[in-house]
């Protein structure tokens, strides 16, 4: 324990266990540990507690069956209030050696509780049954210290056998063993005659020994029936100290442990299976008339075997686990609970990366300005490559974008160890290719490329140092500056992730570039290399240079993982959203960051992130409403542009429903061209002109209403939207929509147009339509971290409302009125109540906008909003603002660009139109699945 996490630790036992302090409450601790520690800082260290007591954690939201609710913590607890050991010592490991926060703190037991309470009382001898949940969480989130907490609980209150399955690979089994030694069992299992003698003592260990468990698998080994025989000499399973397995996910291991305990003669009666990354390899992509896929057959025979069972999946991809069919009992499905995470404080998520949220947010619009997209790999490494090309790689094939991102690598080393952070661990990622040979031949040059910045390091060389000089300094075309890049961080809203980075002179880091390059290695990982990954071997800090393939796609934790350099591809959502290892949680070093890769593969991003936060929205408006997890699976079906895993995942799916009820549809992106750009300009003019007259606003924005919804069609069918968003705004499948609804349920059949009309302060141009309409054009920053090309103009935070209000213009100003009052002041009480039914407060003076779709929204009135943009915040800029030369640059007073959103109420019809996939093989995964040659645990499938 350094010396400041010692005295945080002594503070905290002086506050006590309060989530919410006074700067009194604080004085008062410092005060008292002066006398301890007299030459303490006081300044830094009351920032820092201030800092832990503000942190906040949202509360979850969760999805539970109807059918088999039998909640029994809260009578348990008050009979057994003596006898949690498992989880108090976990508890006081995460705060006095992981610093957790207070509210963290909480929250994780809160979160815990609420699953444990939906599987069942373990010490029941009178009943039979099987319950299955499901626990989402963001990428990287800490989703080990979740189950970890449940693993506590789970011995706490009786569950004899733990089961953890811990992916696909070696690694991550280690891995996650090694973190569930330091968590629940409190002693190491690297050795194994150790385990059953002397077992040394390591993290819960130090704190509380009473609490006793016993382990079949090792660090080292993972189950196997010589090893379990080893262990259990002493008889465990006729003990009712509670037995905890790390096994990998493999159809051969998990077969021979069923076996296994299958002849044995155990005192067992209450299982429970924790299934990390459920979402990969544990689904039976199998069709129904078949057997099911190995491990998927063991999942269930092994949860057969007893008589109780609890199954608690855990992944930040849930799109697989949801389409399982509902319908097969023995199957997956979590019928029971579904639990979403809320991002944690101080996460690093994708929205703050690739800037995609789907909920405008005025306080928190900036994006982290860390993404780099590069081209000039291509010589390097083809899209394409095939086994036997590395041979024909060589030193002098490195692009300038690898030697850049080793050498900030190097920097970024550096300045960690100027900020005091020197013995934390610092990783680098680079992942190109899914082949053994080539992550090894990259390895040999990289290697190259690192010992000759090395060297010349050490020798002083005046060229290469002036090269780390300014990349630390000086901005250029392509790259912006450490000192650039830290500025803006310090300088933007991103107020919970900015603290403790500081801009730091070339004086200051150059002294320390030697220490950096001196604790540097580079490894590959793959199961040919012999190359490792152990951070505990390293407790004075681990730098990697990590190159691999699937070993880093999933669940394996890259320690202090800064620079990342990535071109590996992928259709798949789910999978292409798991290589992405470089979300989690900075502290202190967000501004040191990097993430090198392709357009094609920042814009996927940007889509992804797009889809899974519609399908957060999804799943908080449910609970929010009490819905169930089978109505989470039908929600998905009907949400469009969700094709986001493989088909044979989705062996329910082959018809999707789509649905646009109670959604908003918006054109983020548009093509810069000028002939797609007029083209629109023309047909909204024409549309324009055939609503006839206008309604001017109090807002000063213009109003028409009851528009057919055939003319509404008309105007769709002729707009031009980028390419790259029709998957998620495909405008042929929205006006079959419309015409279905209108045709079949006399709904959407009555529209309101508006156009929006920005007030003359906020205006820099003007535009006048034929009709004689005179706009003021707004203002919507082409994004310039999103990776897009340069003939797309990407909006920036992909929404083009002006604000959450624009769906309201329509109904502020409406003759319908609800018991006399309007309706919006209804739909605020109503907003009130439910987030205060869900312990949530709300604080805006207007309502939540998907509950005005949902329930106040007439059905036959939807709302198209139309936004003339002022054409010069399109320009592609490069990263010093100047408008980039040889792309299509437009003058502030040129022709708007033409945007629209469309505010859809909610429908009779709950299950939409029926849209079939009909591209299975544009969406199949098969180099991660039938090609892999990364590993050998991939035979199951």
């Amino acid at each position: 324990m350094t010396d400041i996490k010692q005295i945080i630790a002594h503070c905290r036992l002086l506050i006590g266990e309060q989530t919410a302090i006074t700067d009194a409450d604080i004085d008062s601790a410092i005060n008292k540990i002066k006398l301890l520690y007299p030459n303490i800082d006081e300044v830094l260290l009351k920032a820092k507690l201030a800092e832990l007591y503000t942190l906040r954690v949202e509360p979850f939201q969760i999805l539970q069956g109807k059918d088999r609710r039998n909640f029994w913590l809260n009578d348990f607890k008050a009979e057994n209030n003596s006898e949690w050991k498992f989880w108090e010592r976990y508890k006081s490991y995460l705060e006095i050696e992981e610093g957790y926060a207070p509210d963290v703190i909480r929250g994780l037991d809160e979160l815990t509780d609420k699953i444990l309470d939906n599987t069942f009382n373990p010490r029941l001898n009178n009943i039979q049954l099987c319950k299955k949940g499901l626990v989402v969480g963001q990428v990287q989130s800490g989703k080990t210290s979740n189950f970890t907490g449940l693993v506590c609980k789970a011995a706490d209150a009786g569950f004899n056998l733990i089961i953890v399955f811990a992916g696909i690979l070696d690694d991550l089994r280690s891995q996650t063993q090694t973190r569930l030694d330091k968590g629940f069992l409190g002693f190491s299992t690297n050795d194994i005659k150790n385990i059953r003698t002397s077992r040394d003592k390591i993290g819960v260990g130090y704190i509380d020994n009473t609490a006793i468990a016993h382990s079949l698998t090792t660090v080292i080994k993972d189950f196997g029936v010589p090893t379990a025989r080893a262990l259990d000499g002493i008889n465990i399973f006729r003990q009712t100290d509670p037995i905890l397995l790390v096994v990998k996910k493999n159809g051969r291991i998990l077969n021979n442990l069923y076996n296994w305990l299958q002849e044995r003669d155990t005192n067992i009666k209450s299982v429970m299976i924790i299934d990390d990354e459920a979402d990969n390899a544990s689904i039976n992509t199998n069709k129904e008339d078949f057997e099911p896929t190995a491990i998927n057959r063991n999942i269930r025979n092994l949860l057969s075997l007893f008589k109780r069972s609890a199954y608690v999946g855990y992944t930040a991809t849930p799109f697989a686990n949801i389409f399982i069919s509902p319908r097969e009992e023995e199957d997956l499905f979590p019928r029971d609970f579904i639990i979403n995470i809320p991002t944690p404080p101080h996460y690093i998520g994708p929205e703050k990366i690739f800037g995609t949220s789907i909920v405008p947010d005025e306080t928190n619009d900036d994006l982290l300005p860390v993404v780099f997209p590069i081209s000039d790999y291509t010589n390097f490494v083809k899209e394409k490559h095939k086994i036997g090309e590395e041979k024909n790689i060589y030193y002098d094939d490195i692009p300038e974008s690898l030697k850049t991102a080793v050498k900030c690598f190097i920097i970024t080393c550096a300045i960690r160890i100027a900020r005091g952070q020197g013995s934390e661990h610092n990783s680098m990622l680079v992942h190109i290719s899914r082949f053994k040979a080539w992550q090894n031949r990259i390895k040999e040059l990289v290697e190259e490329l690192f010992n000759y910045y090395k060297h010349e390091i050490e020798a002083n060389d005046p060229t290469i140092l002036e090269e780390f000089r300014e990349i630390l300094e000086e901005d250029t075309k392509d790259y912006k500056s450490y000192k650039t890049i830290t500025t803006e961080i310090k300088e933007s809203s991103f107020t919970n992730i900015n603290q403790d980075i500081f801009v730091h002179s070339w004086a200051e880091i150059k002294p320390l570039l030697y220490k950096a390059v001196n604790k540097i290695e580079v490894k590959a990982l793959n199961g040919s290399s012999g190359d490792s990954l152990v951070y505990e071997k390293h407790p004075e800090g681990h730098y990697v240079i990590a190159i691999g393939g699937n070993k880093l796609s999933r669940g394996l934790t890259l320690y202090g993982l800064s620079v990342s350099y990535f071109l590996r591809a992928s259709k798949m959502y789910d999978t292409l959203m798991q290589m992405g290892r470089w979300f989690g949680y900075r502290p202190g070093y967000v501004d040191l960051c990097r993430l090198y890769t392709s357009s094609e593969l920042n814009n996927w991003f940007g889509h992804i992130t797009i889809a899974s936060e519609e399908l957060r929205e999804e799943f908080n408006y449910l609970a929010e409403l009490g819905g169930t997890p089978d109505n989470y699976a039908l929600k998905v079906r009907t949400s469009p542009g969700l094709l986001i895993t493989s088909p044979l995942k989705m062996r329910e799916a082959t018809d999707i429903q789509v649905s646009w009820a109670g959604r908003l549809i918006e054109t983020y992106a548009l093509p810069r061209d000028k002939g797609s750009k007029i083209s629109n300009l023309i047909e909204t003019d024409k549309f324009i002109a055939s609503l006839g007259q206008e309604e001017r606003l109090k807002s000063g924005d213009y109003l028409w209403r009851g528009v057919n919804s055939q003319v509404i069609c008309d105007y769709f069918s002729k707009f031009k939207i980028a390419e790259s968003m029709k998957k998620r705004v495909d405008l042929d499948l929205i006006i079959q929509y419309i015409q279905n609804l209108d045709s079949n349920l006399g709904e959407l059949k009555s529209w309101r147009v508006v156009v929006r009309n920005v007030s003359e302060i906020k205006a820099k141009s003007t535009y006048t339509f034929s009709n004689g309409l005179s706009i003021n054009c707004g203002i919507r920053t082409r994004s310039t971290e999103s990776g897009a090309d340069n003939d797309t103009y990407y909006i920036k935070r992909k929404h083009i409302l002006g604000g959450e209000e624009d769906e309201f213009i329509d109904l502020r100003d409406d003759n319908y009125r609800m018991t006399d009052r309007k309706i919006l002041d209804v739909a605020l009480e109503r907003t009130i109540q439910v987030k205060q039914e869900n312990n949530k407060s709300w604080d805006k003076k207007y309502p939540a906008r998907e509950i005005v779709r949902q329930e106040f929204r007439p059905r036959t009135n939807p709302l198209l909003i139309i936004y003339p943009l002022n054409p010069k915040y399109s320009n592609v800029l490069d990263t010093q603002g100047n408008e980039v030369e040889g792309t299509t640059i437009y003058d502030i007073n040129d022709d708007p660009f033409i945007g629209f959103a469309v505010s859809f109420p909610s429908s009779s019809n709950s299950e939409g139109m029926t849209y079939r996939i009909n591209r299975v093989a544009e969406f199949a995964e098969t180099e991660d699945l039938f090609n892999s040659q990364d590993d050998n645990t991939y035979d199951e499938y």
